[in-house]
């Protein structure tokens, strides 16, 4: 549901990117407090995982795709300010470098997937898990939450294109109410294996579970995280479907597709520089990206050290 630039009015963007600046800045505040630090490695390698996953698009419905977003994800593993830092950097990579939302919707899409994403995904959870004691109530309340937080981020989404004065909201919100589910029953199948997995095998991972105050050896996890998704980018990512997301298809529907209007060139697009590199442009394009997001975050999370603070290194 990246909103490409064209889409908001030049109003809704620029208070959409106060609003998003804000919530980034509260995002950093909080884990310059944080007592249990996650390390400026682990940081990066979710936002690497986060960014392969979400280049992996597959059908949901009849002439429509999806994708795994991850903010509830990220919020179970990380907690939700974290979760933010990370989708921060992940959206910002693909707005500037692949025309993947626009730049002047970066502050919209920001808040429908990470702030809301996060937060609305994470509420959920941590309701389901308080309900249902132990590893199996953490992973219900995620596929909750990523079903509602998909839902939410819909609806956000929605409301900037009515706002900017795009389409109407009562003709808009069902539309994309209605494609979002299946791409919520995606989001929700994709946490909850993901989840499955780590309370089998590292509980230590998801917080809350296992009450342990950390990852046992971070450095190393992280380095075994960012060599998944460096291959899931390049062996996975280039065979993504192309049938139009949840956004584009209800752009497609109800007709103001034709809005788009790119503002700057996206140099890893698949018109972009890379174009020339013919079949291996997706290849290079996917696993480049994903170096860069986990590298933007990474430099964020070292950037809130302290003298003497090693908890982010």
């Amino acid at each position: 549901m990246h909103i490409p630039d064209g889409f908001v009015s030049a109003p809704v963007a620029a208070g959409a990117w106060a609003l998003a600046a804000g919530s980034v800045a509260a995002a950093l505040r909080a884990e310059r407090r944080e007592a249990a630090r996650t390390s400026a490695g682990m940081l990066g390698a979710l936002a690497a995982f986060v960014f392969a996953a979400q280049m992996i698009n597959v059908p949901v419905a009849p002439g429509t795709s999806g994708h795994l977003v991850g903010a509830t994800l990220l919020a179970v593993l990380a907690g939700p300010w974290r979760a933010v830092i990370v989708m921060a950097a992940v959206l910002g990579i693909q707005a500037a470098l692949f025309q993947d939302g626009g730049l002047t919707a970066f502050g919209a899409n920001l808040l429908d997937m990470g702030v809301a994403g996060a937060f609305s995904g994470y509420a959920v959870a941590t309701l389901v898990a308080r309900a249902a004691p132990g590893p199996r109530g953490v992973a219900a309340g995620a596929v909750a939450g990523a079903f509602v937080a998909t839902l939410c981020a819909a609806a956000l989404t929605a409301l900037w294109l009515a706002l900017s004065g795009l389409y109407p909201l009562r003709g808009i919100l069902p539309v994309m109410l209605v494609s979002h589910a299946a791409i919520g029953l995606l989001e929700a199948a994709l946490t909850g294996a993901v989840l499955v997995t780590l309370l089998r095998w590292r509980p230590d991972l998801v917080t809350g579970a296992d009450g342990s105050p950390g990852a046992r050896r971070p450095a190393a996890l992280a380095v075994g995280l960012l060599a998944v998704a460096l291959l899931v980018a390049a062996l996975a990512a280039p065979f993504a479907s192309s049938l139009p997301d949840g956004l584009e298809r209800a752009a497609l529907d109800l007709g103001f597709a034709g809005g788009e209007r790119p503002l700057l060139p996206a140099p890893l697009a698949e018109t972009g520089a890379l174009a020339a590199l013919g079949s291996f442009a997706p290849l290079i394009a996917a696993v480049a990206g994903t170096a860069l997001a986990a590298a933007l975050a990474w430099a964020a999370a070292r950037g809130l050290s302290r003298s003497g603070d090693v908890a982010h290194r």
